[in-house]
């Protein structure tokens, strides 16, 4: 009787398991397909009046740029060559940026690394998602 009983106590584990590895499934897709991509960039009327507002269409462009590169060597390539003008002009508003002046300061360096990498040959995706998220708090910052 006992054996009965362990082999129905393990019919019901293995039936538990296979419904918790089936939710598991359910949920794991669910959250793949739930990924829109990253979030819509901001509007400049968005930002707040004075420095931010100043700052915005540099930003949005640098959000635009890192957002839609490919991730071929050639398109990171092509993006750093992109990321040249705005990146000139926030750092000549490093300056006049106030209390933002740390945080652009970040987003004009990260995008530096990742030019210099990009020239040498030794570019890392790290450095791209160091872009975007330098970038994307600064305009947390400013919205």
């Amino acid at each position: 009787m006992s054996a009965i009983l362990r082999g129905g106590h393990r019919g019901r584990h293995a039936s538990l398991l296979a419904a918790v590895l089936a939710l598991g499934v359910v949920v794991a897709g669910t959250t793949a397909c739930s990924d829109d991509g990253p979030p819509p960039l901001p509007e400049a009327g968005a930002f707040a009046a004075g420095v931010c507002r100043d700052l915005a269409p540099d930003l949005i462009e640098t959000l635009r740029l890192t957002q839609s590169v490919p991730g071929a060597a050639d398109g990171i390539a092509t993006l750093a060559r992109d990321l040249v003008p705005s990146q000139e002009k926030l750092y000549n508003q490093i300056g006049a940026a106030g209390e933002y002046a740390g945080d652009l300061e970040r987003v004009t360096t990260a995008v530096g690394f990742l030019r210099l990498r990009v020239d040498a040959g030794t570019y890392e995706p790290a450095l791209l998602t160091e872009v975007m998220t330098s970038t994307r708090q600064l305009v947390e910052r400013c919205t």
